[in-house]
């Protein structure tokens, strides 16, 4: 999702909407750092909620429903704000999916998922809040959209190095020499 979520970040400069690049890209790095943060406090201090079965942020259902829903609000908006919100909506649903699909996976509980989806749904809205006044502006034209389906379809199953990046950081920062692990469930 993090191509995509560039996409976004350059379709939003290239429409001079600076101040809606600005704040995609950091609402969007702060989720991504949050989701960073708990990975590290639970692989180097064991920093959970057991009584949750809760480790760490869903950094698919964060990165996915806060992605697809503004693009989705983008492609719909070529059309008509009702568009862009249907779009938007279906973009939340299709992140969702993603985060089902990580409980079903067994690489995350549904608590975390849930955390994931909710953030990545609340960094979603904020965008969303900062580029409605101006989506006739920003509204994809074809070229945007099929680039980012071919990211999508390009880049699918291919595993990202951040999670192993966050249990090399965790394990140095709290001198163990092996992570938390999560019980088999």
């Amino acid at each position: 999702m993090v191509p995509v979520a560039m996409a976004i970040a350059a379709w939003l400069s290239a429409s001079r909407a600076w101040r809606s690049a600005l704040a995609w890209l950091s609402l969007f790095g702060a989720g991504a750092s949050l989701v960073f943060c708990t990975q590290v406090a639970y692989a180097g201090w064991g920093i959970g909620v057991p009584q949750l079965d809760f480790t760490e942020l869903s950094g698919h259902a964060m990165g996915a429903t806060s992605v697809l829903t503004v693009a989705g609000y983008f492609l719909g908006g070529r059309f008509s704000k009702g568009a862009a919100l249907i779009a938007g909506s279906l973009g939340f649903c299709a992140g969702i999916l993603v985060g089902i699909s990580r409980v079903i996976l067994g690489d995350h509980s549904p608590s975390e998922v849930v955390a994931g989806c909710a953030l990545g749904g609340s960094i979603a809205l904020a965008t969303i809040g900062v580029i409605r006044a101006r989506l006739s502006m920003v509204a994809a034209p074809p070229i945007f959209a099929l680039t980012v389906l071919a990211l999508v379809f390009i880049l699918h199953g291919q595993k990202a190095p951040s999670h192993r990046f966050a249990v090399r950081v965790a394990l140095y920062l709290s001198g163990r020499s092996a992570p938390f692990m999560r019980e088999l469930r």
